[in-house]
């Protein structure tokens, strides 16, 4: 069976929506952000189509900054996988933003999801970093197993709102630290993974969303209900206290669940876990365009 690759349109969305349906055990999500994705200047959405022009598959790449993309929503309709349409999928993609002067793509995937790691692996990534996804509720204050069935201990130094001019001192702090290394320079904003700068570090301290403490700094972002921590600048003897610190600002701040991503290293990992957080490894892949 041949196909076509080409952009994506407001009328493919149908059809991505009927072999996207059931992607997860729940569902997917692709359809529904489709309309915003073709909207968005910064995207692109990729489809191959079969001889009636019909999707069969898609893919999207969006510009995070002038030299990186992110590479998301890689779907392939059943009867047409393992003919090289992924490949084909990100070979344009990868076109269409090293014509806009990227010079990297990536993404993440779960873990445990060995199919997705040989798919992305057979079109060129590289496995560049692990990464841990920790979450827990913040509406049971309760004892729980992981602190021995004791209470919540709060944190022996409170996070503050962190002005912009903290920006630099955060990022210098950080990058002569023990996590620039281990997470590659990265951070975690909106769930991609993109280079961390000053400019990051002070647009966040303009929408509310630096913090500091004498452990360190963070940058956390009510998402809903959620209070989400895609980066953070401590050492191993402070991360316990630096996590507590994250759970009692969840409270404040009345977010329903705690949500920290950071590089998957035991010091963190015994951190969260004390604090009673579920882990979910993940894995950043990357490759040059």
């Amino acid at each position: 069976m041949s196909f076509s690759i080409r952009p994506a349109r407001a009328n493919d969305i149908a059809d991505i929506a009927v072999f996207t349906a059931n992607t997860f055990e729940w569902g997917d999500y692709v359809a529904d952000e489709l309309p915003g994705w073709l909207a968005d200047v910064n995207g692109q959405v990729m489809v191959a189509a079969d001889h009636d022009d019909v999707a069969v598959a898609m893919g999207r790449g969006l510009l995070l900054s002038p030299t990186e993309m992110w590479f998301q929503g890689a779907r392939v309709s059943e009867p047409w996988r393992r003919r090289g349409i992924a490949s084909a999928i990100g070979d344009a993609l990868g076109e269409w933003a090293k014509e806009r002067q990227a010079r990297v793509a990536r993404l993440v995937t779960e873990s445990w999801n060995t199919p997705a790691q040989r798919q992305v692996e057979a079109i060129g990534f590289k496995a560049r970093g692990n990464w841990v996804m920790a979450s827990r509720q913040t509406t049971d204050v309760g004892p729980t197993t992981a602190t021995n069935g004791g209470q919540r201990a709060k944190a022996h130094r409170k996070l503050e709102l962190a002005h912009s001019s903290e920006a630099i001192p955060a990022w210098v702090s950080w990058r002569s630290g023990p996590l620039a290394g281990p997470s590659r320079g990265l951070h975690v904003h909106s769930w991609r993974w993109a280079q961390l700068t000053v400019d990051a570090l002070e647009a966040a301290a303009k929408e509310g969303a630096l913090w500091s403490s004498q452990t360190g700094w963070v940058t956390a972002r009510r998402n809903e209900d959620r209070l989400s921590v895609g980066w953070l600048d401590c050492g191993p003897d402070d991360a316990r206290d630096m996590i507590k610190s994250l759970v009692d600002l969840a409270f404040e701040t009345r977010a329903e669940r705690l949500q920290v991503t950071v590089p998957e290293l035991d010091w963190l990992v015994a951190g969260l876990q004390s604090s009673g957080c579920e882990l979910h490894p993940m894995i950043v892949y990357e490759r040059p365009l």
